[in-house]
């Protein structure tokens, strides 16, 4: 102990009592003169600092109490930008937010890093797994799309850091879906109302995934109406597995399901298409030259040379006339016959021999002036008709509506 002039200047270094300290605290010295020292630094930041302080105010009998920095909050929330809900598909931007997080001590004082893994180390390897970093403020969204064609989770982590280099990491895992892909079924553009029995039906798949998954598992099924023969079945026009070809041999309405599956889960959906098949109708003799039928004679002059008459277009399911320049090899052609009366045949229709074609010309010339010719055509197909008119019907139509069989002229010849 130094005395000076009578007077103990000695301290005495009396322990102080202080509670523990909790997050958040900021260092408190335990005497007045010590508070002069760095007021706002927190120990924990300076703790070289802090060591020093307290071996220099040590004899003045000064103390420090320890500090304990709350660490910031992260927490992300998951927004979906085009279409709201639960669930989540490739292909669909998400946005991520971290408007939630948040330092107490710190304020807005805080960096946000995100972090984004879109494989499973288990599948792809621990070394194809390295997550994408980006750094953001954190009152900006992370937005991303999810990789197409991809099903597997993607684990997205925010790790909020303050100004002392604490953090806090929080995760989300998005669980993304599957859809099953779609098939539309098509028929040729020109037969989409119905087929006809022996005619060949060719039925095409148009397979698309909304999710961009590409291997995509087609399987066909033929479904038959009452009657049709088990020998009737699918056969692939090619290997792609996308178009396959039946001949239907009763007339109802036939069923193709074909079934697409992208091997994901409720990614199975089975796509059907009914077709119609009619009995081969009857030929219908659609167009002449000259029009027929046609009110009254038709009047020729003997000098004016030859004249013909046609048959310009037959419609018909098999044997349709003209054909097409390259038809299909089941399609054939539609007979024709034609018939005569005249002076010659003492007005009796004859059929005229070797006349098979779709046109007969006559020579008005070879009969005298006032003399009258009926002439008829009739048209037939590979199914074996009767007509149900009289013989001196111009016009007959075997189902008794426009669509007719035979047509026939009336001719004066001057």
């Amino acid at each position: 102990m130094t005395t000076r002039r009578g007077r103990d200047t000695s301290v005495a270094l009396i322990p102080q009592r202080h509670r523990r300290s909790e997050p958040g605290d900021r260092v408190s010295p335990t005497c007045a003169s010590a508070c002069r020292l760095h007021p706002t630094v927190s120990v924990h930041r300076c703790a070289h600092a802090t060591a020093l302080s307290a071996a220099l105010l040590a004899p003045a009998g000064c103390f420090y109490t320890s500090s304990i920095n709350d660490r910031p909050v992260a927490d992300i929330e998951i927004d979906l930008l085009e279409t709201p809900g639960p669930y989540y598909y490739p292909g669909t931007p998400v946005a991520l937010s971290a408007r939630k997080s948040f330092d107490a001590e710190d304020g807005g004082d805080v960096t946000c890093e995100w972090r984004r893994t879109v494989c499973h180390p288990e599948q792809d390897g621990q070394e194809d797994c390295q997550p994408e970093r980006t750094e953001l403020p954190c009152g900006q969204n992370y937005e991303f799309v999810l990789p197409a064609a991809k099903h597997d989770p993607v684990r997205v982590q925010l790790e909020v850091t303050d100004r002392d280099d604490d953090s806090t990491i929080d995760t989300e895992t998005i669980q993304v879906a599957n859809r099953a892909p779609e098939v539309e079924i098509g028929l040729p553009p020109s037969r989409t109302d119905h087929f006809v029995v022996t005619l060949p039906v060719e039925v095409s798949a148009m397979p698309r995934d909304p999710d961009k998954d590409t291997e995509i598992d087609l399987s066909w099924e033929l479904l038959k109406p009452r009657g049709a023969g088990a020998d009737v079945e699918l056969v692939p026009l090619d290997s792609s597995g996308l178009a396959y070809r039946f001949t239907p041999d009763v007339a109802g309405i036939w069923r193709v399901d074909v079934t697409a599956d992208d091997g994901f889960a409720q990614g199975r959906e089975t796509y059907h298409r009914d077709v119609a098949i009619l009995e081969d109708q009857a030929p219908c003799i659609e167009l002449t030259l000259p029009a027929a039928p046609g009110e009254g004679r038709l009047v020729y002059g003997r000098d004016e040379g030859p004249r013909a008459f046609e048959v310009l277009r037959v419609d018909d399911d098999l044997d349709p006339h003209p054909r097409s320049p390259d038809p299909p090899a089941d399609l054939g052609e539609p007979s024709f016959s034609w018939f005569l009366a005249s002076p010659d045949t003492g007005g009796e229709l004859v059929p005229v021999a070797g006349a098979t074609a779709a046109s007969l010309t006559i020579d008005p010339s070879v009969y005298a002036p006032g003399d009258l010719l009926q002439l008829r055509v009739e048209v037939a197909d590979r199914v074996e008709r009767s007509l149900p008119c009289a013989d001196d019907e111009s016009a007959c139509a075997i189902a008794g509506d426009d669509c007719y069989q035979r047509l026939g002229w009336d001719v004066e010849v001057r």
